[in-house]
């Protein structure tokens, strides 16, 4: 027996529960068109089961906005699985706050896209994507020195933004008008749900908020997917490794 495997045991034997994940390198491989991503089969038939099952929540909580997380995932409204798009600016649960959203933050917004269209303007290769909340510089598939150069360029102009939240990732950089956080609206979920545990599994910067808003309940389960330095207390290798995590653990909760 792992120790993952006994942490998973000890957790299923709680309620009510949470059980979250992000999407992007966890449920579904990284590829080069973000657009054709897909989880893998496996993980969403354990986590539509553990959907089912009393007392537990699951939720998936993504960078991505929540049209495109429902498209690429296939939940349909119907589902009781919980969405959390754009770092925690939007939710499909109506008892989640949703992020307020102004003129002012409108202006915000107005800046950021400016600023990061220019900088896709000046390294070709580099792809800009609008979102409700925010805009983001994408740079996968560039030469690994581009990249670089694009990376640190719009982190140097987006930080000069006032009242924004600049979120670095995987070939990635995001400028949110709004101040949200996957740690956050985890803990939100999970405050709303009075869950006495919650799991997590992500590998990107961006889950590093998540995995450190669990951290002080030793209750909780935090897992890295992947290579890199993590607050998450476990690390699994790929997006198979996780549909084998969510497999077993789906059967212990059903136990």
């Amino acid at each position: 027996m792992t120790d993952l495997t006994a942490a998973l045991q000890t957790y299923a034997e709680r309620s009510p529960l949470v059980v979250a994940s992000d999407f992007d390198g966890v449920l579904a491989p990284i590829i080069a068109d973000p657009m054709a991503a897909r989880p893998l089969p496996a993980s969403m038939t354990a986590l539509r089961a553990m959907a089912d099952a009393a007392g537990v929540t699951v939720a998936l909580v993504s960078g991505r906005d929540l049209s495109t997380l429902r498209h690429l995932t296939g939940i349909t409204q119907d589902e009781p699985i919980v969405l959390i798009g754009s770092h925690g600016a939007q939710s499909s649960d109506p008892q989640l706050i949703a992020a307020e959203f102004d003129a002012a933050a409108q202006q915000r917004l107005d800046a950021a896209e400016q600023v990061i269209a220019a900088v896709a303007v000046q390294h070709p290769g580099a792809r800009v994507e609008g979102k409700p909340t925010g805009v983001v510089l994408h740079t996968r598939g560039m030469p690994a020195e581009q990249e670089d150069a694009a990376l640190r360029d719009a982190q140097e102009q987006a930080g000069a933004l006032d009242d924004v939240v600049v979120i670095a990732g995987k070939s990635i950089l995001e400028v949110q008008v709004v101040d949200v956080s996957k740690g956050a609206a985890l803990q939100a979920l999970s405050q709303s749900r009075g869950a006495a545990a919650t799991i997590y599994l992500g590998d990107d910067l961006t889950d590093e908020t998540a995995f450190e808003a669990l951290s002080g309940d030793p209750t909780n389960v935090t897992i890295k997917v992947g290579d890199g330095d993590t607050a998450a207390a476990f690390r699994i290798a790929d997006p198979q490794a996780v549909a084998e995590t969510l497999t077993t653990l789906s059967d212990l909760i059903a136990r």
